[in-house]
């Protein structure tokens, strides 16, 4: 029952993807203490307390989750930040309502593989972006706002159009969980890129905050000055 083609690569492959999440831990430590500088007009916090988003996060021997196929390995995985001065006096960050918070920014690093509406990629992928989601119930806090994004958003079925190196789109309300309008924003890089302090400054860290920092003043001069960075893969609405 148990292949010999499988068993004989399982130590180098656990190998490989325990350093993985190693490089991943490390990139979002590096990301927490740069975004917590208001170096690009705003700084962010994270919600969630350490707690990364994932798309596969119980070891059950029958998987009745939500994700149409069986998964065990998280191909996802995802972390939310706020701008912490929209937090009125008093709340914790996480009990923050998103019609206090406005704008909510995220980081997804992903595989690039076995999604059931987005392509699978060349090679593995970080999906950054900011949102400024409109949820039906004005009180919905920002920690349930992240968890419907991070369940419902997909790129492919409702982008819009692709400018300044962000590809641009509307949430659309349905009838399995998603409560949200409003407009999201976001761009794909290969986690390949992501390879010094450089390059997760130049691709994650200023794109983020200039974008973040240019909605919450309503103009797009900071996006538009993006455009001269390195945006190596896009998406594609179908």
């Amino acid at each position: 029952m148990l292949r010999e083609s499988v068993l004989k690569d399982v130590v180098p492959s656990y190998r490989n993807l325990s350093e993985y999440f190693r490089d991943v831990r490390a990139l979002f430590e590096f990301i927490n203490v740069r975004l917590a500088i208001p170096e690009y007009g705003t700084r962010l916090r994270p919600i969630g307390g350490n707690r990364l988003h994932a798309n596969a996060n119980a070891y059950m021997l029958y998987d009745d989750s939500e994700y149409p196929f069986y998964l065990w390995l998280p191909s996802w995985l995802g972390r939310f930040y706020i701008n912490p001065d929209c937090v009125p006096d008093g709340v914790a960050i996480d009990e923050c309502l998103m019609s206090d918070a406005g704008r909510i920014a995220f980081v997804w690093p992903w595989l690039g593989l076995d999604d059931a509406y987005v392509k699978d990629a060349p090679a593995p992928e970080c999906w950054v972006g900011v949102a400024e989601p409109q949820p039906t119930d004005p009180n919905q806090r920002v920690v349930s706002t992240a968890d419907m994004i991070f369940k419902h958003f997909r790129i492919e079925h409702n982008s819009e159009f692709d400018g300044d190196g962000w590809v641009q789109g509307k949430f659309q309300p349905n009838r399995i969980g998603c409560n949200l309008q409003g407009q999201w924003f976001v761009r794909r890089t290969p986690l390949s890129v992501l390879n010094s302090y450089y390059e997760v400054e130049q691709n994650v860290i200023r794109p983020l905050g200039e974008l973040f920092s240019s909605l919450g003043a309503g103009g797009d001069e900071a996006r538009r000055s993006s455009h001269d960075l390195p945006v190596v893969l896009r998406a594609r609405a179908v």
